[in-house]
């Protein structure tokens, strides 16, 4: 149901220019589509504290960018998180000494904790945590689960069957939430629903973070939009589910869905959708339907139609290559560890910097008649992809001698999963779709690299907005 409130503010809204280059692109990695033999999550690689000391490096090489969170920082967007309301100014001012608590606390506590005795750490700790709430208060109170409140213009199809759900990142209290299932409803024409992840100051979260993608933890959050996810996973009234993620709500999604992948059917998910912006999580899984062996060389549903490899059909991540955020996850984890499963697309902004939701990612890329991020071509990152492939096809370590590995028998079949693409260009769908099995005796290596060079192939070229699939939501709209 749409819940009528208010009007909201007329777009297109203001597009802030980059002060970081003048020469500006867009990088494009296409989703990993081989069958991924030798990749895996990086919390089953190495042990949760081997995990959480990397991130702690890797957080230190980035500090240089956290102040480029914020910039640029104008905004005649009302919908922005710095644009000059009270309530947004209120909420600013609380960071700010949340921020100075959290870090003090990053000062003292070893200090406190070697020299006090064990009862006054505890007494340390538990005034610190009353202190940090109470500060809290203002941005949390309100409800867990909340609705967009955006008043849909005349000639917009009101979908019964869809249902976008959004979770929210770092540092977002229940003012910027709302304003954020806002402008998403404003820009595509849908109902949100939003899942709040409560905030406890940008030093904290970011600590929650670590926790959470080391040590695979469940927070409140987690388990609440696992529960909301799954009964619409499992309503038979719903035959579209878009979830959208921003910063720390990577990481709480990919949480939830490791655990919905072993509790939901397969077929369910063939409704849902995703969408990650400056997306902080260290793996993002999505199985394989099917992978042909020696014993059964094609699916139940062979053919050249048969059904995607993966279980979700469409994840897409878009970052900004100066955003702290999503250097510290998706650029990161997608590129730099190609052993690491992530899939979806990854679209990388380059020049451009800033991570608010509404400010830096929805206002100028999908707010207005046109947007300059759409129509960029895209460069496409081939050799990145190709290596990825070769570590998916290899099967095992990178530093085992290649030599030394042995491969599946040759007369095995791959299938690529499909490329979206424009309807224009259904003649390129057949690369897509098919590839031949490779040569005898080349295995797997052949047809994981073939499948990415076709994917590649049918990528070059391309603007932003043949690839993506969430801007033909905008204004109502629907790619189906």
């Amino acid at each position: 149901m749409v819940h009528i409130h208010r009007r909201a503010p007329t777009l297109p809204l203001w597009q802030p220019r980059t002060l970081f280059s003048t020469d500006q692109t867009v990088s494009y990695l296409p989703s990993q589509t081989a069958p991924d033999l030798g990749t895996s999550s990086l919390t089953f690689r190495s042990g949760p504290w081997k995990l959480l000391v990397a991130d702690i490096k890797l957080v230190f090489t980035l500090l240089l960018w956290v102040p480029y969170i914020l910039l640029p920082w104008r905004s005649t967007n009302p919908y922005s998180e710095l644009y000059p309301s009270w309530k947004n100014m209120r909420d600013l001012g609380l960071h700010i000494v949340l921020g100075l608590l959290g870090f003090i606390w990053l000062i003292i506590v070893i200090p406190v904790w070697l020299a006090a005795p064990g009862l006054v750490f505890a007494l340390f700790m538990l005034f610190y945590c009353a202190l940090t709430t109470l500060f809290c208060v203002p941005l949390d109170y309100g409800p867990r689960v909340v609705q967009s409140r955006v008043q849909h213009t005349s000639g917009r199809e009101t979908r019964g069957d869809e249902n976008w759900v959004f979770v929210n990142g770092v540092a977002a209290g229940n003012h910027w939430l709302q304003a954020n299932v806002d402008m998403i409803s404003e820009i595509f024409g849908r109902p949100v629903t939003g899942i709040h992840n409560r905030t406890y100051g940008t030093v904290f979260d970011l600590v929650e973070c670590l926790i959470q993608r080391c040590f695979s933890y469940a927070t409140k959050d987690t388990r609440v939009l696992y529960d909301h996810l799954k009964s619409i996973l499992l309503d038979d009234n719903i035959r579209k589910c878009v979830v959208i993620a921003h910063s720390q709500g990577g990481i709480i999604l990919s949480t939830a869905l490791d655990s919905l992948f072993a509790d939901v059917s397969s077929g369910a998910f063939e409704k849902m959708e995703i969408y990650t912006f400056g997306c902080a999580a260290n793996h993002f899984n999505n199985p394989i339907r099917f992978v042909p062996s020696p014993f059964q060389p094609q699916a139940p549903s062979a053919g050249p139609s048969a059904p995607e490899e993966r279980l979700i059909k469409h994840i897409e991540h878009y970052c900004n290559e100066h955003d702290f955020v999503a250097r510290f996850g998706a650029l990161h984890f997608s590129k730099d560890k190609l052993s690491n499963r992530f899939v979806g697309k990854i679209f990388e902004n380059k020049g451009h910097g800033g991570h608010l939701l509404n400010q830096h990612y929805l206002s100028p890329m999908f707010a207005g008649d046109s947007s300059d991020f759409l129509e960029m071509v895209v460069e496409v990152e081939e050799d990145k992809a190709v290596q990825r492939a070769q570590v998916s096809s290899e099967g095992m370590t990178q530093e085992e001698p290649r030599s030394s590995r042995s491969l599946p028998p040759a007369r095995t079949e791959f299938r690529m999963a499909s490329v979206e693409v424009p309807n224009h260009l259904d003649q390129m769908r057949t690369l897509g779709r098919s590839i031949a099995a490779p040569t005898p005796g080349a295995g797997w290596d052949s047809a994981a690299e073939a499948s990415t060079r076709a994917s590649v192939e049918i990528s070059r070229g391309r603007t932003v907005k043949e690839l993506s699939r969430l801007w033909r939501y905008k204004d109502g709209r629907s790619p189906d």
